[in-house]
Parts: C-alpha cells; sequence; structure tokens
C-alpha cells in the first residue's frame, strides 16, 4: 500500500512539475486607421479619391497563442498558431487561412539552435523586414517592397541558431509537387551580426514555379542605433527568368499562398530584374513620441515590356503612445510611380491598389493600435 501511495505521489508531483515548465500565451494586435487616398479606380475605371476604413500602417490584426514545454537538459518544445483577421470587418485575412500568418511546431535547444516546421515567414522577409523602419508596414504603399520576394511559405522548414554576435537561419520550403523536389520549392539562408548599437544582414532566397523558372532574391542591410534615433538602410535584387509565375491562393500548386508578385515575365516572356532600396530613421523624440520617416525606391528592368519603370514611396509617420500596448498615430505617404511602371501597374497591382494610368497616389491616415 505505502508503495502504491508513493508511486502516486512521484506520478503527481510529476506532473505539477511538467505543467509548471509549459507556459502558453495568447497575445494578439488590432490595428485600424481612417485612411484617404487619391487615384483610386472606381467604377466604370474612373479615377478619384477614397476614404475608407482600413487596416492599420504598422501591422496586421492577428491574434495568436505560442508556448514552450521544457523537455529537459536544455531542451524545450515550441508552438506558434497565429491568424489574421481584416481590422475593419473581422473577416479572414491571408487567403482565408484559419492561421495564415504563421503556424508551426518545432525543438529549441540552448546550444544547437532552433528547429520549426509549419507555415513560416520566408527567409528574406524574415531577413530584410528587421532592417525596415516600419519593420515592413501594412498599408499596400508602404509594404510593397515585401510582395516582391514573398511573405510567408507553407510546408516549411527552419533552423535558427545563434554564437555570440552572429546568427545563421536557414529556410527550405517543400514543394509539395508529385514527382519532383524542387517545383514549388523555395531555399534560401542569411547571416546576421550584431554587435552594440550596430546590425547588418545578408540573405539569399530562391523559389522555382512549376515550370522551373526561377526568382533568386538577394539582399544586404544594416542599422545603426545613436541615441534616441535608429537608422536603416537596406538593399536587395530579385531576378526573375522569363516566364516565372506563381500558383493562385489556396490552389495548391507551385508557389501558391506565398503573397509573391511574380512580375510581370510570364506575360512578357523577359528575364526581370528589381533594383530595391529602402533609407529611414525611427526617433523616439521624447516619452511617448515616436517620429518614422522611410524611403522606398525600385528601379525595374524589363517592367511587362522591354522598357524600365521605377515605383517609390516617401512617409512620414507620426506616433504617440498612451501606454506600451496602446498608441495613436498619423500617417502621411506619396507613390509615384515612372516609366514603364505608369501603365503596368506592376507590385501595387499585385497588391490590389492599381493606379490606373495615374502616376502618383496621396495617401493621409490616422490610426489607433491596441496590442494585448
Amino acid at each position: 500500500m505505502k508503495h502504491k501511495i508513493l508511486v502516486g505521489l512521484i506520478a503527481a508531483l510529476a506532473s505539477t512539475g511538467a505543467l509548471a515548465q509549459t507556459n502558453v500565451t495568447i497575445y494578439g494586435v488590432i490595428d485600424t486607421t481612417i485612411r484617404y487616398t487619391t487615384n483610386q479606380v472606381g467604377a466604370g475605371g474612373a479615377l478619384g479619391s477614397q476614404t475608407a476604413m482600413t487596416e492599420g500602417a504598422f501591422q496586421g490584426p492577428r491574434i495568436g497563442f505560442k508556448g514552450e514545454e521544457d523537455l529537459g537538459g536544455g531542451t524545450s518544445a515550441v508552438f506558434k498558431l497565429e491568424n489574421g483577421f481584416q481590422g475593419n470587418n473581422g473577416a479572414f485575412d491571408q487567403q482565408g487561412q484559419l492561421f495564415g500568418r504563421q503556424e508551426f511546431i518545432g525543438l529549441k535547444d540552448k546550444s544547437l539552435g532552433e528547429l520549426d516546421a509549419g507555415r513560416q515567414y520566408g527567409i528574406a522577409f524574415d531577413t530584410l523586414g528587421n532592417y525596415d523602419p516600419l519593420g515592413v508596414g501594412n498599408f499596400n504603399e508602404n509594404e510593397w517592397e515585401a510582395f516582391i520576394y514573398g511573405i510567408r511559405f507553407d510546408n516549411s522548414l527552419k533552423y535558427t541558431g545563434t554564437w555570440g554576435p552572429v546568427t545563421a537561419e536557414f529556410q527550405y520550403s517543400f514543394g509539395g509537387q508529385t514527382g519532383t523536389t524542387t517545383i514549388g520549392s523555395t531555399v534560401g539562408g542569411a547571416l546576421t551580426y550584431t554587435q552594440g548599437p550596430f546590425s547588418m544582414a545578408g540573405v539569399i532566397q530562391q523559389s522555382t514555379d512549376a515550370n522551373s523558372n526561377k526568382m533568386t532574391v538577394t539582399g544586404l542591410a544594416g542599422s545603426y542605433v545613436a541615441g534616441p534615433a535608429t537608422m536603416y538602410l537596406q538593399y536587395f535584387e530579385a531576378k526573375r527568368d522569363a516566364g516565372f509565375a506563381k500558383a493562385a491562393s489556396n490552389s495548391g500548386g507551385a508557389l501558391a499562398n506565398t503573397s509573391m508578385f511574380a512580375g510581370n515575365s510570364a506575360a512578357s516572356g523577359l528575364d526581370r530584374k528589381d533594383d530595391m532600396w529602402t533609407a529611414g530613421v525611427l526617433w523616439a523624440a521624447s516619452p511617448g513620441w515616436e517620429f518614422t520617416f522611410g524611403y522606398m525606391y525600385d528601379k525595374i528592368t524589363n517592367d511587362g515590356s522591354a522598357s524600365d519603370g521605377n515605383i517609390s514611396t516617401a512617409y512620414a509617420i507620426a506616433d504617440y503612445h498612451f501606454s506600451k500596448r496602446t498608441d495613436v498615430y498619423f500617417d502621411l505617404d506619396r507613390t509615384t510611380l515612372g516609366g514603364a511602371e505608369v501603365a503596368a501597374n506592376s507590385v501595387l497591382g499585385f497588391a490590389g491598389a492599381p493606379l490606373g494610368g495615374a502616376s502618383t497616389r496621396n495617401g493621409a491616415a490616422v490610426g489607433l493600435r491596441v496590442k494585448f
């Protein structure tokens, strides 16, 4: 009898210890604005201004669940489930996927690093986003850079390891197509070096479409903290083979559900190249106030034809924090198309905001963000 009681007591204590070592967090963001923009396409293709309630300038609304269980010996199991929704009407975002923002499970070791499996951010987005003044924005006009290389990838393995000031990341996204291991796949790697106020990173990523055409992204980026200001600078080049294309969302085809802009290569039959620069500064002016200034410029070779084009966006945001979780802000931005891009509307056209032949769009917004 005593033996049975002792076994039961040990089992109960072991169960209690395991529960004590498991940590699950519910978190989220709601970021919503009232936004005014010019040169929107209305009924019959006519251009006009628009005032609408939209998602915010900073972050897409989300609710998430993340957890970590200590397995002993410095190893833990981790998971994340993150649903994205539209802040103005509550509808699902990210192609209607339930956990379209992120969904992965993994193992983490204090010495060996972390290996995760599931739907995850692409290596280019993960790396370059750390060197964007907004961390990649959320209006079409301040986040279009991310559509060039793709945002999230289904069926992904990602490894992250940190040794002193150096962090290495490697990603492989399975294409999942019958009879081939390359079609629909994406592979990439990145190195980041951070020491004191200085940080820099390099990244390479390559995606293969249904016809074995490739898009290759290479990039360099850096940031520097000087007192209350953080300065950002990045450059990347994206090359697409002639004919490069992606499958429709939720089709199960090659590169579906990536939010990747395939470019005009499929229609034009020409190689396309994007040379993209982003620069900006985040200035913590005083307790509660932050100001963000940014500029994005993309020089496009073979922009839907044998002609070249360009697209640029300049923005300024004044942000006042009531607390660590709640802030209100005002945004001004201007997007300009040049050369063949005026007719192609390539990047913003993909994002659902074509300029209808106009060469500029001005935007202004007031927003409220709450984190929980």
